[in-house]
């Protein structure tokens, strides 16, 4: 075997083994060993410091020397023959490229490195392979999966795709759907100024979301372009709504049923006399097993507007949030019915786009999320009285991907959200700090249910490609989510 060969063996038996390249951009050759070894300890095997580092090359050869065949050791960004010429001499075996230049390619493989350039057309990737390769990056891999599962069935199978830039834990799932192999991860793993504590921290959430399987299982697909507001009916169904294909949809015992319905059901929520509430686009309304409605008093909706999720407070009363049609800022308000007979009145305007709703256990809070603004608010709430005070902000959904969308209580105080465009759904604490994400193989995640410890979540197809839907076959199906 020639040395390049024994190279990409070595290589491609870390990747099976731990899926990751460790990008440590920005890397000091005094912090350099330190960081390294938190990343061993945490269970990743392969890393690489880009070129605009801080004096690479003394970095990576002092990396080589202390960890010898414990660790892979290359750079990134080498995008010309001296700078492979030069890597060599430090004993490194991976050359990372930002893009693909034949010359660099040739030039790694003469010298025994594995060459791992950039692409993210089909053109680049292949001309790639013609100069040798056989390991390629794609680049930016965020946001990209449809992209990347269309390079993906052109390739030849024994090419291995990596996926770098915009790759978080939550992502790990539907890209590997869509083909990849392994993944870069930067800066969420290491930049200047994390300790070598704060990298093997992060490090070691990467390990998890490699090694554990998702905890999402599906129940069934009725293929939902919205799958909304998930109840458990006193006989043990589960229902929720499509209002765009005006459906009510069942779920008891492993079989689907669908019931149409005359009008879009916007949400659904259970009364204390287990007959269904539901909001229709100007009234709330109560809903037959047979998807019969029995529509309520008109209320007051601005033009343009429609009731979208709902709750029921402990009394009975009915709230629900009214948004624009047209997503249009400050136009979100809250009505209020003390029952689905009795006119709905206005208690709160100038919200975004209300959704996930939920009162407290003793009634004085409504919670509700604002999808436009990514807020998780708490009103202060006098359910007997029908009012509602000013909002505090419970949680900003910093950094976490896709929307805020259903929302549903969880154990011990804690909230559990649906994030549309996610892929996951969020577990925060009481004061609104993100505690776990649960990831669910569809992006579009818009409602949740509790059924004892169970969590439900009901998927949408909207808007998804049909490239997309290749990778995202159960996009719109109902999913029992591990707790």
């Amino acid at each position: 075997m020639s040395g390049v060969d024994d190279a990409v063996a070595r290589f491609d038996r870390l990747l099976a083994a731990m899926p990751i390249v460790a990008i440590l951009r920005g890397l000091r050759t005094d912090e350099a060993v330190a960081v390294v070894q938190a990343l061993f300890d945490a269970g990743i095997r392969v890393a690489e410091v880009p070129l605009n580092s801080p004096d690479p090359f003394a970095t990576i050869a002092l990396l080589v020397d202390r960890f010898g065949d414990r660790m892979m050791i290359g750079a990134g960004t080498v995008t010309n023959p001296a700078e492979v010429r030069r890597l060599s001499e430090c004993a490194a075996t991976l050359c990372v490229s930002p893009n693909t230049d034949p010359a660099v390619i040739e030039e790694a493989l003469r010298l025994g490195l594995v060459p791992l350039p950039g692409c993210a057309t089909a053109t680049e990737a292949f001309a790639a392979l013609g100069a040798g390769a056989r390991h390629l990056k794609f680049f930016p891999a965020g946001g990209h999966a449809g992209d990347i599962a269309a390079l993906r069935s052109v390739l030849p199978r024994d090419v291995a795709l990596l996926a770098v830039g915009g790759v978080g834990p939550q992502a790990v799932p539907e890209l590997r759907r869509a083909g990849v192999a392994a993944f870069g991860i930067g800066s969420d793993i290491y930049k200047p100024g994390y300790s070598p504590d704060d990298v093997g921290t992060r490090a070691r959430a990467f390990v998890r979301a490699m090694l554990e399987p998702a905890p999402a299982r599906l129940l069934c697909n009725p293929a939902a372009v919205i799958g909304e507001s998930p109840v458990l009916r006193a006989d043990g169904a589960i229902v929720w709504t499509d209002p765009v294909e005006r459906r009510l949809l069942e779920f008891r015992d492993g079989d689907l049923r669908e019931h149409p319905v005359e009008r879009s059901i916007w949400s659904l929520a259970s009364l204390p006399d287990g007959r269904l509430a539901g909001t229709c686009d100007a009234g709330f309304c109560i809903v037959g097993q047979d998807g019969a409605i029995a529509a309520g008093p008109v209320a007051p909706v601005e033009p343009g507007c429609r009731f979208n999720d709902m709750a029921v407070d402990p009394f009975g009363g009915l709230w629900a949030g009214a948004m624009h049609k047209g997503l249009l800022a400050t136009r979100g308000e809250i009505f209020h019915s003390g029952e689905a007979g009795v006119a709905p009145r206005c208690v709160a305007r100038g919200l975004g786009v209300p959704n996930g709703m939920a009162f407290s256990e003793d009634g004085t809070s409504l919670f509700v999320i604002d999808t436009l603004a990514r807020t998780l608010l708490a009103f202060p709430a006098d359910p007997s009285a029908g009012t509602l005070g000013e909002p505090v902000v419970v949680s900003d959904f910093l950094d976490l991907p896709g929307k805020p969308d259903g929302m549903v209580p969880g154990p011990d105080g804690t909230f559990l959200v649906a994030m549309w465009g996610g892929g996951c759904v969020v577990q925060l604490s009481a004061q609104g700090a993100v505690m776990r994400t649960l990831p669910v193989p569809c992006p579009h995640v818009s409602s949740v249910l509790m059924d004892g410890d169970r969590l439900i979540a009901t998927t949408s197809r909207m808007r998804l490609t049909p490239a997309q839907l290749t990778i995202y076959a159960d996009a719109g199906g109902l999913f029992s989510v591990e707790m």
